[in-house]
């Protein structure tokens, strides 16, 4: 048997194709294919502008600085999540203030963030940015944190890294897409292997604000303006005709090389294709986990709120390992023996050692009971029925 990982990249002729044009092209880097996956990804998402970078982790950071996250700032993040969705705002000096998860989505709690929110006003030291995380690929509650927004006046960054492609509905019936919604300032995407679509390291950052759009691209390449309009010493800038000295180039602000390549970009922009149809083979493949598993006492799902249009990055279940009689490294081993790969997503973020002096873990219960739980089965659109159901077998078999 093969061994079914719980995430796989799918690379197809036609995406080699396109990265081998690229490199018979005369731009391997910061060349036309870069603006072209940009241009893309907005058309897709319903976004205005886009900046293409090297990671996702990169993605975050730069939306942070974008954001003017600095030293003392307090940043809201859920505890559910990977590091870097609260470390792109510890890079600035900022500090963590983590608002547990709603136990039915796993995403934040809009309740708990208003506490968070209303105990810092009252302080004296408001919060600067609220960080949301689509777990799994489920949009958090977007209009709660809409309303947020509009009363405490937070800079809205929205990790979209799980959730590409997935939309939700609003109560007077609109539906949007993840990237298009103008309440948040900024949303940030992950182009990993085992994500939706893949660049093999990449990320990039939406946003309607042209502002905030230049703000990423000057600090994504070393903070160096090259465009001539922009150019802050004019003696040096330009010559006596007014036109501008074809070597000169300004640093202005502290910046960063996160640049992407053509290379990826084109890898991306092929991949984006098959971003919708990829999604619904991932609905397939958690719904048929739901039919097949569902006589298990001790196992359950998420929930989807109404109106939301999963993506499904990950196949998140939770189960009483307790109840099963069974502990969750036990299950995976034997899961792994069987030639399944399964993970965990994630480990409470106030665990981690770094954290541990910076958070409370009694005030994040819900993430803790649902860290102890939780597993992700193996779900990637490639899946067929045969290795859905050797996942599902198998895993009524480790908990016999």
């Amino acid at each position: 048997m093969s061994f079914i990982p719980y995430g796989r990249q799918h690379i197809t002729d036609e995406d080699i194709a396109a990265v081998v044009k690229v490199l018979k092209s005369d731009y391997l880097t910061q060349g036309p294919a870069i603006e072209a996956f940009e241009k893309a990804l907005c058309q897709e998402t319903g976004a205005q502008f886009a900046v293409a970078c090297s990671n996702g982790t990169t993605a975050l950071h730069l939306a942070a600085i974008a954001g003017g996250i600095g030293p003392g700032d307090r940043v809201v993040v859920p505890p559910i999540t990977f590091v870097a969705s609260a470390n792109c705002a510890r890079y600035n000096g900022a500090e963590i203030l983590f608002a547990d998860i709603d136990p039915a989505t796993l995403t934040m709690s809009p309740l708990v963030c208003r506490r968070i929110l209303e105990k810092c006003a009252a302080e004296g030291r408001p919060v600067k940015a609220v960080i949301t995380v689509d777990l799994a690929g489920h949009p958090c509650d977007m209009q709660a944190f809409a309303l947020l927004k509009k009363e405490f006046g937070f800079v809205w960054i929205q990790d979209a890294c799980h959730s590409i492609g997935a939309s939700w509905e609003d109560n007077l019936g609109i539906r949007w897409k993840v990237g298009e919604f103008p309440a948040v300032d900024m949303t940030v995407y992950s182009f990993h292997p085992v994500k939706h679509i893949t660049t093999g390291e990449g990320g990039m950052i939406s946003t309607h604000s042209e502002a905030l759009a230049a703000n990423m691209r000057l600090h994504r390449s070393h903070g160096i303006m090259r465009e001539p309009s922009g150019f802050q010493n004019a003696a040096e800038a330009f010559a006596a005709d007014g036109s501008a000295n074809p070597w000169y180039y300004e640093m202005q602000k502290l910046g960063f090389n996160y640049r992407i390549t053509d290379l990826q970009a084109a890898l991306g922009a092929s991949q984006l294709g098959r971003l919708a149809e990829n999604i619904v083979k991932r609905q397939a493949i958690v719904a048929a986990y739901q039919s097949r598993l569902a006589g298990l006492p001790w196992l359950k799902f998420p929930q989807v709120a109404d109106g939301v249009s999963h993506a499904y990055h990950l196949a998140v279940v939770q189960i009483d390992f307790a109840a099963a009689g069974h502990n969750r490294a036990e299950v995976m081993t034997r899961l792994r023996a069987d030639e399944i790969g399964t993970q965990v997503h994630y480990i409470p973020i106030p665990m981690m050692p770094y954290y541990a002096g910076i958070a409370d873990l009694t005030e994040v219960p819900d993430a803790l009971a649902y860290y102890r739980q939780a597993l992700s089965l193996p779900c990637f659109p490639q899946m067929g029925d045969a290795e859905i159901e050797r996942v599902c077998s198998s895993l009524k078999k480790a908990l016999a």
